[in-house]
């Protein structure tokens, strides 16, 4: 979402050179760095660009290792960008000169997107063994609150609030715990208890993502998508995408026989050694 602040950042980047060429995200690899509201497709913010009248080029980035692959590409001298990634591209001096400008202050793409879209509000159904590297994984997602949990399981769920820095709020009482400030949740439960709490949440009028709904019988999952369709929410499987992109980039002629699913995560775990 072009902004003032970021007309500033193209001037101050313009006189390091003769020649301006612009770097916009497309819109899977945004996905797949955790920005899911994007308010502009990648043809409007391209057409953006291009109309200012200083910039001469712009190019679509579509994956984590294209920047390095420009600089050699287009023989960029200088590459710039917000100090708010301060640090972050110290690897492209390997290519180019790094420069990180100030930003202004007062305004960002963030905050434009948060005034926009508001911030979602997620609670989360049963605590298990992945439930703190989700919250950690949340962090990437732009205007996304973790807020409380859910346990039956009354001592873990006191252990996991009281050592969370994130999560304040713990229920052992589902009731209860629709009745909080949450606006959707996150229901990772035993096969056996998904019907049943999917159910009890979209008629409390909360949004569902669900792990493996695969679970549920044909009739129970039509069940469902009809009760979210009639109370105009969503109702969403936890598919994990990581992977999903590579498919809007099959080339011409080819086609997927195979595709094998690997545990993903985007923060780095601490190695253990015994």
């Amino acid at each position: 979402m072009l902004h003032r602040g970021h007309m500033r950042l193209l001037e101050r980047a313009k006189d390091f050179g003769d020649y301006l060429i612009v770097g916009v995200t497309d819109e899977d690899y945004d996905r797949s760095r955790g920005k899911l509201n994007v308010a502009q497709s990648t043809e409007q913010r391209v057409e953006a660009i291009k109309a200012i009248e200083f910039v001469d080029e712009v190019i679509i980035e579509s994956h984590r290792n294209q920047k390095s692959e420009d600089m050699v590409k287009y023989k960029v001298d200088t590459f710039a960008i917000g100090d708010d990634w301060l640090g972050m591209f110290d690897y492209l001096n390997k290519y180019t000169q790094v420069v990180y400008l100030p930003r202004t202050q007062g305004i960002s793409s963030t905050q434009l997107r948060s005034d926009i879209f508001g911030t979602v509000k997620l609670g989360i159904a049963n605590l298990g063994r992945n439930t703190k590297q989700f919250i950690d994984e949340s962090k990437f997602v732009s205007n996304l609150d973790i807020n409380q949990v859910y346990s039956q399981d009354s001592k873990a769920m006191e252990e996991f609030t009281n050592e969370s820095n994130d999560v304040a709020h713990g229920y052992n009482n589902y009731t209860e715990f629709l009745g909080g400030d949450i606006d959707a949740v996150y229901i990772n439960c035993q096969p056996d208890e998904r019907y049943a709490l999917i159910k009890k949440t979209l008629e409390h009028g909360k949004h569902v993502l669900c792990a493996r709904p695969s679970d549920l019988s044909d009739m129970q999952r039509q069940e469902l998508l009809d009760l979210a369709k009639n109370k105009r929410l969503v109702f969403l499987s936890e598919l994990k995408k990581d992977y999903l992109s590579a498919l809007n980039h099959e080339p011409n002629g080819c086609g997927f026989r195979y595709m094998m699913a690997e545990f993903t995560s985007l923060i780095q775990r601490n190695s253990v050694k015994s």
